[in-house]
């Protein structure tokens, strides 16, 4: 960790580089204000954002380095086809998967009906701003318990064509292709791309192609028709977790029954969607959504093959008023959103260790079980300026979710065919704002949230639906401070937050890689987090922009008890104790880029007893980009970047809770990436 003192040591060095300098040298310099830290001083305490540019700036393969920059999100990435999410705690008990919080592209929902989300097979390249609620502030979305990740496709007003391709080691290859076209009252862009890697662990080879289409039509001055349509076919195989043993002494194998059963993941998946947004009047405007998601996976696995299809369809409106109270304008919302959702659940043997070193092999069928979720959600906020400094948000959210379960394969005397619902929630949020001066502000909040058991986790061990899960529900207290200095060329931020759950969703090992759902007592999430960001312009050549953000996680087992044993008190498991993200842009003109990343993260608890940690790490990442014209209308791009730069030796994505079957070793750990580099040209050509 020598060399990550260093760094912390030069980041510091140019922070403090510029305390010296008084307002007077500010303007001798000119420094522009930056409409990135404008707009993270306008929005709600609870909200961040990531700009095309920042995903960018990698080798497109993971968004784990960029949204780990923002306090309070931990996106762990255990291989390219498996990651998980938690905002603040929530969702740190997922095994595989990212459930506890909502995905939407644009206006289109992208989780299930069960709360689960898959991010990893978006291709970045689509991605134009990635938009961050923590917490169940997000009336407006269903007012989940981890919060809403939204994500804001590519459309420009410019008519150009634009290839790149890509390599890096471990037999990184990508191609992209897209096609922007603008003109009139019409916009579409129509994107390609082929993603590969063998991996730097044994069965880890990767394949991904994806197809995007969105296009906007502005149907008259008032009215504007959009439609978004993706598909994605991959394959993915799976060297699954190791223990620590074999995390030092040989991070590139993959766990044994993993790779004797060549276990993979694959599916087609699509999601389409049209939104249609309207002004009735010049203060009322509306938005309908109109959307699908299909899904047909295939995952063989050493101790059962798992056949999944998922059908979902649904409608989202708002309407937005906007008036003004007191001569200070205000504005009120409604809205609602449906989701049904028809999942088809298949277990079948897997015959691996008789198939002749071939790896997976079909047997016989285990369990049979279709089940239809839907919920309908309500909500209503009403935004209000009571005074030049005062503003108050008050929102109101409604949630009644149930299902139909078609169980074919168990006995009649068994069987789980039937209705069932979770009982219908009410989520109230209570944010208050004052602004000190024009350039300081102080906020504060009360709200609840609540999130489903997923699919996955509602099954037993033997495949049967326990009806008796509750969904987690949970209080947030909050606080805030933001503040931009120096004309705007300075933002901070701070924010403390307490929230207890109840009805804590954890997964009880029940054997080799299998789990099943429990509600296991409660727990407190008080924390802080902090973001500091400057954007200092020297003349037209060059620009910097160094940031520091961080979060600390005190998170705490309140009551929790499972199996006999007492955890209450525990730290929680899977949520390291800090995380610090520290960077820096750089533009030299307008031709070369330069950026670097640092992102630090304390050690892990892994299991509920904390009793086995994974270690603290710190891995820098850098990227040199420069870009110059060829012809008149076409442009060229060079990049050259390095993951990983001092070779730290990680856990990249934990698994809590694994229990040593006979004897072994628990396998709680994904190694992380060694040193890696990649490279890309690319050619836009504007029409």
């Amino acid at each position: 960790m020598k060399q990550f003192s260093l760094i912390i040591l030069l980041f510091s060095g140019i922070i403090y580089a510029q305390r010296p300098i008084d307002t007077t040298s500010l303007e001798e310099v000119r420094l522009k204000a930056s409409l990135e830290i404008e707009k993270a001083y306008q929005s709600e305490s609870n909200v961040s954002f990531l700009k095309q540019e920042e995903i960018l700036q990698s080798n497109q393969v993971s968004l784990a380095p960029f949204l780990n920059k923002i306090p309070g999100v931990f996106m762990q990435q255990s291989n390219i086809n498996t990651t998980k999410i938690n905002i603040r705690g929530i969702g740190a008990r997922a095994q595989y998967e990212t459930n506890r919080l909502k995905l939407y592209y644009n206006n289109i929902p992208l989780s299930t009906a069960d709360g689960t989300s898959i991010l990893h097979d978006i291709d970045l390249a689509t991605i134009s701003e990635v938009k961050v609620i923590k917490g169940p502030q997000a009336t407006e979305f269903g007012a989940g318990l981890g919060g809403v990740i939204q994500l804001t496709s590519v459309l420009k007003d410019q008519t150009y064509l634009d290839t790149e391709l890509l390599a890096g080691s471990f037999d990184l290859l990508k191609q992209n292709y897209s096609l922007n076209v603008s003109e009139g009252n019409k916009k579409i862009n129509l994107t390609y791309n082929n993603l590969s890697s063998s991996g730097f662990r044994e069965n880890s080879n990767y394949q991904r192609e994806s197809y995007f289409l969105n296009s906007e039509w502005e149907i008259s001055n008032s009215a504007k028709l959009q439609f978004i349509g993706q598909v994605i076919q991959l394959k993915g195989f799976i060297p699954s977790s190791l223990s620590r043993t074999a995390l030092e002494e040989d991070p590139t194998q993959a766990a044994f029954t993993w790779g004797q059963a060549r276990g993979y993941e694959s599916y087609t998946r699509g999601v389409f969607g049209v939104n249609l947004s309207n002004d009735l009047r010049e203060n009322i405007r509306q938005n309908t959504a109109v959307f699908a998601n299909i899904r047909d996976a295939y995952e063989p696995r050493p101790f059962d093959i798992l056949d999944e299809k998922n059908i979902g369809v649904g409608l989202r409106h708002t309407t937005e008023i906007d008036f003004t109270l007191s001569g200070l304008a205000s504005k009120f919302t409604v809205g609602a959103e449906f989701l049904r959702d028809d999942f088809e659940v298949s277990t079948l043997e897997n015959l691996y260790q008789e198939n002749n070193g071939q790896g997976s092999l079909e047997g016989g069928l285990l369990s049979d079980l279709s089940q239809t979720r839907q919920y309908i959600e309500g909500f209503v906020t009403l935004d209000v300026a009571l005074s030049q400094r005062w503003a108050l948000k008050l929102g109101l959210a409604t949630n009644k979710t149930s299902y139909e379960i078609l169980d074919v394969f168990s006995s009649p005397e068994n069987s789980q065919t039937g209705d069932y619902s979770y009982d219908q929630v009410w989520l109230p949020n209570l944010v208050a704002s004052y602004a000190i001066s024009d350039n300081q502000k102080l906020s504060a909040s009360i709200s609840k949230g609540f999130s489903v058991p997923t699919v996955g986790q509602s099954l037993t061990e033997e495949g049967v639906f326990n009806p008796d899960l509750l969904p987690e529900t949970g209080w947030n207290y909050e606080v805030g401070y933001k503040a931009k200095w120096f004309g705007g060329q300075f933002f901070t931020e701070l924010t403390a937050y307490y929230m207890d759950v109840d009805n804590l969703l954890v997964a009880r090992r029940v054997a080799e890689d299998r789990f099943v759902g429990i509600n296991a007592g409660s727990t407190k999430h008080p924390g802080i987090e902090f973001a500091m960001r400057a954007n200092l312009n020297y003349g037209n050549w060059l620009k910097v922009q160094p940031y520091f953000n961080g979060s600390f996680n005190f998170y705490k087992f309140d009551e929790f008890e499972d199996q006999g044993n007492n955890f209450s008190g525990n730290d929680l498991t899977g949520v390291p104790f800090h995380q610090l993200s520290f960077g820096l842009d750089a533009q030299l003109g307008d031709r070369i880029f330069l950026y670097f990343q640092t992102n630090a993260i304390s050690d892990i608890p892994v299991n509920d007893a904390n009793t086995a940690f994974a270690d603290a790490y710190a891995f820098s990442n850098v990227n040199f980009e420069y870009r110059f014209p060829v012809f008149k209308n076409i442009s060229a791009r060079l990049n050259l970047g390095m993951n990983n730069i001092f070779n730290e030796k990680y856990a990249s994505s934990i698994v809590t809770n694994i229990i040593g079957f006979g004897g072994t070793e628990p396998r709680y750990f994904y190694p992380g990436e060694p040193r890696n580099y990649f490279g890309s040209v690319g050619l836009n050509y504007v029409f």
